[in-house]
């Protein structure tokens, strides 16, 4: 006997003709014209499921059915095996609706019969006129994609809105579907745009207007119904604001902008001025998506040996991520000899930035950047009164609420804080910075680079920082001039100046070359070794500590306590000391070992002068020498 078939009855009436309520109804007649068909077939095994799928009253070009849901979760859960029904359309009135729906029965292994079409899909005549039927349906979406594209490119020509939630700061009018203005949208959309021309940073702009209090928009889901609650700004959403040219009045289909019907909220000289701002300090041009693991210098760092790109990888290691610029040419070719291979990635971007504060002093440098805060905090001041005055109407208004009905105190108190966070900052720009005190900020790099906004940080520096030639005994790199107004407008909108600052830290010695272009040069000594096991970069500079490898130094010392344990007597011999330590003998007789090493070594692994590669499993892979020139000679040591 054939295997059994779980058959399971689908049937739909659509809502056009009231016959529900009848003892004997459609939904009834197309159940039992379905159970005949299944106990027809009862040779082959098929047998009738007791679950009823009946949508009463549903169009056919609705797949969101009550029972239709129902029936697939059921297939999902391996419930059924054929689906009966009495003609196609009962299934859906939409062959694109048809074919998806056909798919979703393929994948969970399940046919379906068509009582008075003669369509089974376990057989090969069904499934020849399946195919027939979506062929028809592939036919029908093109029509439908071509008809709906030409209808909307119609229609945004002529500048009209063509659907969809509006942006911030347009209602849709409910009779002629025309975008009309929010006026207190509006002022949200256009204090953004102030916001960014004086901030230039949007990251810088996302926390202003978070911290003016304001939101995004409420609102619910037309499909779906879901409602989405206002939400802080984020630098995706301001950015959205920004970019969008229906503020300007224009109606955007692909990468033309037609003239709209609807009122421009931004005039257009701003709108233009804000998007060749974006354009400028855009790292990526505009629609190229960004690479996952993100590094600053990324396109900037040269190969000074090879002249080929050091590209940005990364390594893990006891579940810790080591990021490094690689040579390309030894990426791709094993063999090739390169002195310089791998460069620590947070090493170099360290010294790179180490590196700005002595040049923020040089004469050229500083009256370009001097300029550049005086034009910003002008700008800053104005802004300053705007949110002032902007703080202090929402406060009165809070107030007079507060007397009509019961009011949250708590928000008038915010409110309050706000403004008076305001009015200080507002204050402290009254008093222009002078000379002396941007100079003494402008030396302290590691304060600075804890002041700047975070999300300006890797932006400003794809400003500053042109190529990066990275050779096996310096490092060199080129200064953009022009970059640094940026940064110096970046520190004054952040009320850097304003604050106290120590003395510059003593920096490396550098050459500078003063280019065609006014752009400067600098060059500066690196060291490469291998700390702990992991390539390091040392930058030496005047009175710094060199990197030392703690894990040998901790050797070093642990072989000498070790020794004076085996002295003392507090052990025998080296198992009991091993037994005493809890490490295992021969481990302990290796780092014993190390107490035959020269003096003048021992004193060079203090200092971190040590030769590069220098560690405990080079020292102690074999027995040590017990002649010191001997050593000195295999483990890379100047010979006496």
């Amino acid at each position: 006997m054939d295997e059994k078939v779980r058959c399971a009855c689908y049937t739909r009436k659509s809502v056009e003709n009231a016959t529900l309520d009848r003892d004997f109804n459609s939904l009834v007649s197309q159940r039992e014209a379905c159970e005949n068909y299944i106990a027809s077939q009862k040779g082959k095994g098929w047998i009738c499921l007791s679950d009823h799928y009946d949508d009463g009253g549903y169009s056919g070009g609705n797949m969101n059915r009550p029972a239709m849901q129902r029936l697939k979760a059921d297939i999902e859960a391996g419930k059924i095996d054929m689906v009966v029904c009495f003609k196609i359309d009962r299934l859906s009135r939409s062959i694109i609706d048809f074919v998806e729906l056909q798919k979703f029965f393929e994948e969970h292994g399940v046919h379906f019969v068509s009582v008075t079409q003669d369509i089974n899909t376990s057989t090969s005549s069904g499934r020849m006129l399946l195919n027939i039927l979506i062929t028809f349906a592939s036919f029908e979406r093109d029509l439908i994609i071509d008809r709906v594209k030409t209808a909307i490119e119609g229609g945004k020509k002529r500048g009209k809105f063509c659907g969809g939630v509006p942006m911030l700061g347009y209602r849709s009018d409910p009779y002629t579907k025309k975008l009309i203005v929010d006026p207190d949208e509006a002022k949200t959309v256009r204090l953004i745009f102030e916001k960014y021309v004086a901030l230039e940073s949007i990251q810088a702009t996302v926390s202003e207007i978070n911290r003016l209090g304001l939101r995004t928009r409420e609102w619910v889901s037309v499909s779906t119904g879901k409602k989405h609650a206002a939400k802080p700004w984020n630098s995706t959403s301001i950015h959205r604001i920004l970019t969008s040219p229906i503020y300007a009045g224009y109606v955007s289909h692909y990468d033309t902008n037609y003239e709209g019907e609807h009122e421009a909220i931004i005039p257009r000289p701003e709108w233009e001025k804000v998007q060749q701002m974006l354009e400028a300090r855009s790292p990526l041009p505009r629609g190229q998506q960004r690479q996952r693991h993100f590094h600053p210098f990324d396109g900037h760092v040269i190969c000074g040996h090879c002249n080929c790109a050091l590209t940005p990888t990364y390594t893990k290691k006891q579940g810790r991520k080591y990021c490094y610029y690689i040579c390309s040419r030894l990426n791709k070719d094993a063999d090739h000899d390169c002195p310089v291979k791998r460069v620590p990635a947070g090493d170099l971007e360290h010294a790179v930035v180490s590196m700005l504060s002595g040049l923020f002093q040089a004469p050229s440098i500083l009256r370009e950047t001097l300029k550049a805060v005086r034009h910003k905090e002008e700008l800053l001041r104005k802004n300053c009164e705007r949110d002032v005055e902007l703080l202090q109407a929402q406060l009165d208004e809070m107030k007079k609420q507060a007397l009509k009905e019961d009011f949250n105190f708590e928000e008038v108190k915010k409110a309050a804080d706000l403004l008076a966070e305001a009015k200080r900052k507002r204050n402290l720009l009254r008093e222009p910075v002078s000379e002396d005190e941007v100079i003494a900020a402008l030396g302290d790099a590691a304060g600075l680079w804890e002041f700047m906004f975070p999300g300006a940080r890797h932006e400003l520096l794809q400003l500053i920082v042109g190529d990066i030639v990275v050779y096996p005994d310096r490092i060199s790199f080129v200064l953009k001039v022009d970059g640094l107004k940026d940064l110096a407008s970046e520190m004054a909108v952040s009320g850097y100046f304003n604050e106290a600052h120590g003395d510059p830290a003593k920096l490396p010695e550098t050459e500078q070359e003063i280019l065609d272009d006014g752009s400067v040069r600098i060059t500066m000594k690196m060291e490469s070794k291998h700390i702990d096991g992991h390539r390091r970069v040392v930058i030496p500079a005047p009175g710094a500590e060199r990197l030392k490898q703690t894990s040998l130094l901790r050797a070093i010392n642990n072989a000498r306590l070790w020794m004076d344990k085996l002295i003392n007597g507090e052990a025998t011999n080296v198992t009991d000391l091993s037994k005493q330590l809890g490490l295992k003998t021969g481990y302990v007789s290796r780092i014993l070992s190390l107490n035959s090493l020269a003096p003048d070594i021992v004193e060079a692994i203090l200092a971190g002068i040590e030769p590069d590669g220098l560690s405990i499993t080079k020292l102690t892979e074999q027995p040590i020498p017990e002649d010191w020139n001997e050593q000195r000679r295999l483990y890379g040591f100047p010979t006496r």
